[in-house]
């Protein structure tokens, strides 16, 4: 046994730690290195996070590596570090230019262009070898290395409102044996801070995992559970924590299933019983568009004007939303910059007016939302008469909102947001926070999932993705494919792009230009109507 040296931790042997999925080994300190030099190979072994950063902590003095905190940040840098030293000897400064960061908990946070961060070290003499005695917690990865040495899982909680359905929480975690461990304490430590209390849990704030680790074996994950207070013939809280925890550990790599106990008893198959959450919700197959001025539906090929609904004399149609039981109608008029709501056999109604109106969104409790250049968002219920109210969000003031849409479950904002004098876009995801009614009340502070982005629209796909392009341009626009997680793929360009509605997956994206509706067919845009125009799927 040693008698000396740095403490380790020391993870329970699973079957995914008989081999690493890490592909970087960086080098460990070489003797006689120069200080400077030892503050930049620390860094570079900021991609080998195999055995708890083990390279990296060999650049530490031994007080310093048992103390120093890797995963309390992930600073993803797009330029490379700069390290110079200071007046001091043995003190070095290193500046970067990062587009992203991790929180502790493994949030993903875009950053604007230009984010620089300033990281300190100081140094000292080991055994005649410079070492780090004082560094920051967390590291450096770089953007384009950062896929290959972190994954996203996606946590789930409850949607507060009703508690039916499952939210996603993305987060990202490094590819190692410990990624179970990690998924299952980032969700006891309760939800992102921008999910807040749009989102509940059923597993207590009592809880605790009786051992250190989750292992897996076999692809099943057992998650053993202390909580206080635990009463074993509450059937219900167990079924309702342990589908949380399976959402949860499903999207965690080899893992397949779990295995649950409480207080030592295990969760018996007959707590699974009765329905599950619901993780995704769908929308119809059938789209609103606008037609010769009209209100019409669209599928298959197939347009329809919607009959009985009366507009507005010298109204402008564009933007046209629906509920999902395609009974209740939103649009833009572009003549007086207004946004109204229909129904068969009902006047419209006026519900507010603004610059640049975004296109009315319906949740699935029945309320219409909607917002504009001045960055005040609104919503009304749709079956009620007069102007909607608006929803505290302070934190978009000096924003422009150039298109906000709500989640199918309606626990989430999808935004995107301008700033003044600028074409570069910022995409946020915020939860809905609702008073005991129902009402929204709140948006709560937004969580940026891309930044300096050229877009202004983004649609829901579903519930852990969306497509974004930029709307009303003459050269091609470059439409994508997000995760709530960040990651993108570029999709098909179309040029002139004036709409882009989002269905049900990555096979029901279609795209309005030059008067035509088009739907995206693998690498390419098929012409599917010159009927109708400026669609949108329900929600």
């Amino acid at each position: 046994m040693p008698r000396s040296g740095p403490v380790h931790k020391v993870v329970e042997p699973t079957e995914q730690s008989q081999q690493s999925d890490m592909p970087y080994n960086p080098q460990a300190p070489r003797r006689g290195a120069s200080a400077q030099e030892v503050v930049e190979g620390f860094l570079a072994a900021g991609v080998g996070a195999q055995d708890d950063y083990s390279v990296a902590r060999q650049y530490l003095t031994p007080q310093l590596a048992t103390t120093w905190k890797p995963d309390a940040r992930v600073l993803i840098h797009s330029g490379d570090p700069t390290t110079v030293p200071r007046l001091d000897e043995g003190e070095f400064r290193t500046s970067t230019e990062v587009s992203a960061e991790l929180g502790p908990n493994g949030v993903f946070t875009a950053q604007p262009e230009g984010s620089t961060r300033v990281l300190d070290f100081e140094l000292t003499s080991v055994d005649g070898q410079w070492r780090i005695s004082k560094a920051p917690d967390g590291v450096l990865i770089p953007e384009k290395d950062f896929p290959q040495i972190f994954s996203p899982v996606e946590l789930y909680y409850y949607s507060a409102q009703d508690e039916k359905s499952l939210v996603p929480d993305p987060r990202w975690f490094a590819k190692r044996p410990t990624a179970s461990t990690a998924a299952v304490r980032a969700l006891m430590s309760g939800p992102a801070p921008y999910l807040g209390d749009a989102v509940a849990s059923a597993i207590p704030q009592s809880a605790s995992l009786s051992r250190s680790s989750v292992p897996v074996s076999g692809g099943t994950a057992a998650v053993d559970l202390s909580v206080s207070g635990y009463d074993p013939a509450d059937v219900d809280q167990a079924r309702r924590m342990e589908q949380q925890l399976r959402a949860t550990l499903r999207s965690v790599p080899s893992v397949e299933d779990i295995n649950l106990t409480v207080n030592d008893a295990p969760v018996e198959p007959t707590a699974r019983s009765g329905s599950d959450p619901v993780r995704s919700m769908t929308v119809p197959n059938r789209q609103i568009g606008v037609s010769d001025n009209r209100l019409a539906f669209y599928q298959g090929g197939q347009t329809e004007q919607i009959p009985d609904i009366t507009l507005p004399e010298g109204a402008t149609v564009t933007k046209p939303g629906m509920g999902a039981e395609a009974t209740s109608f939103g649009f833009v008029d572009s003549a007086d910059s207004s946004l109204y709501t229909v129904a068969p056999g009902k006047q419209p109604q006026r519900r507010w007016s603004g610059s640049r109106l975004t296109r009315p969104s319906f949740d699935p409790q029945g309320w219409v939302w909607g917002s504009d250049h001045s960055g005040t968002v609104r919503t009304v219920e749709a079956s009620s008469t007069g102007e909607g109210t608006t929803v505290s969000a302070d934190w978009l003031r000096d924003k422009h909102v150039a298109s906000l849409r709500i989640s199918r479950e309606g626990g989430r904002a999808l935004l995107v947001t301008t700033a003044e004098n600028s074409p570069r876009a910022t995409i946020w995801i915020a939860g809905v926070v609702r008073d005991g009614s129902g009402k929204p009340v709140e948006l709560e502070k937004g969580n940026a999932v891309a930044a300096d982005v050229d877009v202004n629209t983004a649609q829901w796909i579903g519930s852990d993705e969306f497509v974004t392009t930029a709307l009303d341009r003459d050269s091609n626009a470059q439409p994508r494919r997000y995760t709530v997680a960040g990651h993108f793929d570029d999709l098909p360009s179309l040029t002139g792009v004036t709409s882009i509605a989002g269905g049900n997956g990555p096979a029901a994206v279609y795209g309005a230009s030059d008067g035509r509706l088009y739907m995206l067919t693998g690498s390419s845009w098929a012409l599917q109507s010159e009927d109708v125009t400026d669609t949108s799927f329900a929600g």
